[in-house]
């Protein structure tokens, strides 16, 4: 699973590194961290039909435990977190084009939520998403239940997500002899707000005591 992670601090961080080099008194102070993580499924299509659906599934606890394990965080300092994006991409392409019309659908399979539709794709080339990945339209509804799904992990919960790609239409129709084969991938992206504390330096050194 293709993993990027980026992690954006506050000007704080600087300030903490001024200090440490003057000498000056530190003092702990809160702040918050974005960590942003991405998952990506893989869907492998060989078809002779255009109606068709391909599942895959993920852990979304796992992924989120590696997630901020790499930050050096735990779900108990997260503050608030939710999907942003997604996108698509054909990373295998068919040995002619296709023209596809379909849905992803997104259900949690550790308790009974679900299906809802994520992304609806009408009338995609898959020449036109082989280049480079393609920003989703996204229904609420779908998105809602990712987000629950976070909200439950971060209440101790362990989601389990299983996304379908449901497609009804194709452009030629594929057949025995000309098989609808090709790659691609769909990936989800998301953020975290982590609090934290960061030694700055003390504006008034020794006030406490008076």
């Amino acid at each position: 699973m293709n993993r990027t992670m980026r992690l954006i601090t506050t000007s704080a961080a600087l300030a903490a590194l001024v200090a440490i080099g003057s000498g000056c008194i530190l003092e702990d102070t809160g702040i918050e961290i974005v960590i942003k993580d991405v998952y990506c499924m893989t869907f492998e299509e060989d078809h002779e039909s255009e109606t068709f659906v391909t599942p895959s599934t993920i852990n979304l606890a796992e992924e989120l435990d590696q997630a901020l394990e790499d930050n050096d965080v735990s779900p108990d300092q997260v503050v608030r977190a939710s999907m942003i994006i997604a996108t698509y991409q054909v990373t295998d392409p068919p040995a002619h084009d296709w023209t596809l019309t379909g849905q992803i659908t997104v259900e949690r399979t550790d308790i009974v939520e679900g299906p809802e539709v994520i992304v609806d794709y009408a009338s995609q080339a898959l020449s036109d998403c082989t280049d480079a990945p393609v920003f989703a339209d996204l229904n609420e509804d779908g998105v809602n239940l990712i987000n629950d799904a976070i909200e439950d992990y971060l209440n101790g919960m362990d989601p389990i997500l299983l996304f379908k790609v449901q497609n009804g239409d194709c452009d030629p129709s594929p057949s025995e002899s000309d098989r609808l084969v090709f790659e691609w991938e769909a990936c989800v992206l998301y953020y975290a707000v982590v609090s934290d504390t960061l030694s700055v330096p003390d504006p008034f050194p020794g006030s406490d005591s008076e």
